[in-house]
């Protein structure tokens, strides 16, 4: 036992002197992951997106087209920047830039919706901005069902039908409240950086794994590294790794403490609950990096497997899409990734402040995600004792 442990810290020892001389890779584990995750705080500390700048043609200046203007306006998403004349010099200041879309009403506007016709009213909008572009949609629908519904009011009273509640039962027999659980407010940050801030923060730990057993590779330092560890492959992981994990887990618990004290986002439940979920969090990460090398041992197949799979976490684990609404293969790749299990937990234990029990399953599987590479160890240690480095 003794032997075991002084084989452990020599290996430790080899792995922290690494670590300090590579100055590079601390910065990776350290000030990029903090500085991303300040910057995505801070780039949506408002909440929601407000008065993106949008242009506004009226061709039909009447009474029914002012009312539109001013509802508009009203808009807290939207602000009126510029007002054109055509068609043509609205669309050129949208594709230089000056504005991220513009509301079209067309002449003859009102005089048409009165004589029963069905005139329209168009609007553009640059998507190539999705947030704004998302903001400008939900509120040119709404201006445009408010001038639907004043039309249809007008013309219901023609028809001799009177009172504000006669006519309300008409436009609207059933009414609707819409409540947001968990986040009311609907702001931005509440769901976006709850799950895209820990995404950035395991594609970072997936790229120091990979970095750090491929330059053994790479340097062809590999039978060393594994002599360091008496030639047990899980002491060497263990011993490289382990230092990573301890820089890592408190840079995650920094983010936390940005994301739930400084930038306040909602913390309903126990904050112990989130603290320990970064703790499994992390060597989930770092385990779910050594399974990729275990599968394919060489520093360019390994790396890229660990960026690749980072990368595509963003899409499959249903952060800006519900898996729900995806396709069957694609929500079960989802699940095989930690990150997705952690952004379960966060939407359980901060958001909605439910009892650890039902996030108990999660909890679980980042835990089982330590003992993945183990049947696949005897590849990467092959690999270590005939190394190849292929550039």
């Amino acid at each position: 036992m003794k032997q075991i442990f002084h084989i452990f810290i020599n290996s430790l020892k080899r792995s922290c002197l690494q670590l300090v001389q590579r100055r590079f890779m601390l910065l990776m584990m350290t000030a990029m992951p903090l500085f991303c995750a300040w910057f995505m705080l801070d780039l949506m500390k408002s909440g929601a997106i407000e008065r993106a700048p949008v242009a506004l043609i009226d061709l039909d200046n009447s009474s029914l087209s002012r009312n539109l203007q001013r509802n508009l306006a009203a808009m807290q998403g939207l602000h009126i920047t510029e007002e054109f004349d055509s068609f043509h010099d609205a669309m050129r200041a949208l594709q230089r830039g000056d504005v991220l879309g513009f509301f079209y009403i067309p002449p003859r506007l009102e005089q048409r919706t009165l004589a029963g016709e069905h005139p329209l009213v168009s609007y553009y909008i640059n998507y190539a901005y999705f947030a704004p572009a998302s903001q400008q949609l939900k509120g040119y629908k709404t201006v445009s069902l408010l001038a639907n519904g004043s039309i249809a009011m007008t013309t219901i009273e023609a028809t001799g039908l009177v009172g504000g509640h006669n006519i309300m039962s008409v436009l609207q027999p059933v009414l609707t409240h819409v409540h947001g659980i968990s986040n009311p407010w609907m702001n931005y940050s509440y769901y976006l950086n709850m799950s895209f801030v820990p995404c950035l923060l395991a594609l970072f730990v997936l790229l120091a794994t990979a970095t750090s057993i491929g330059n053994e590779l790479k340097y062809n330092t590999t039978r060393e590294w594994l002599d360091s560890a008496g030639g047990s492959m899980w002491i060497a992981l263990t011993g490289k790794l382990l230092p990573h994990t301890v820089v890592f887990v408190a840079v995650g618990w920094l983010v936390q403490c940005l994301m739930f004290r400084v930038y306040g986002l909602p913390l309903h439940g126990n904050p112990w609950n989130m603290i320990l979920a970064m703790l499994l969090f992390v060597p989930a990460c770092q385990a779910f990096a050594v399974a990729m090398f275990c599968f394919a041992p060489n520093y360019r197949y390994g790396a890229t497997l660990c960026t690749l799979m980072g990368m595509l976490s963003f899409s499959f684990c249903g952060f800006s899409l519900p898996g729900e609404a995806m396709y069957p293969i694609i929500n079960a790749v989802g699940y095989i990734m930690p990150v997705r299990h952690y952004f379960l937990i966060s939407a359980d234990q901060a958001l909605n402040g439910i009892d650890i029990y039902f996030s108990r399953w999660h909890y679980a599987i980042l835990i089982i995600y330590l003992l993945v590479p183990l049947p696949m160890l005897w590849r990467l240690k092959h690999e270590c004792k005939n190394p190849l480095y292929l550039p």
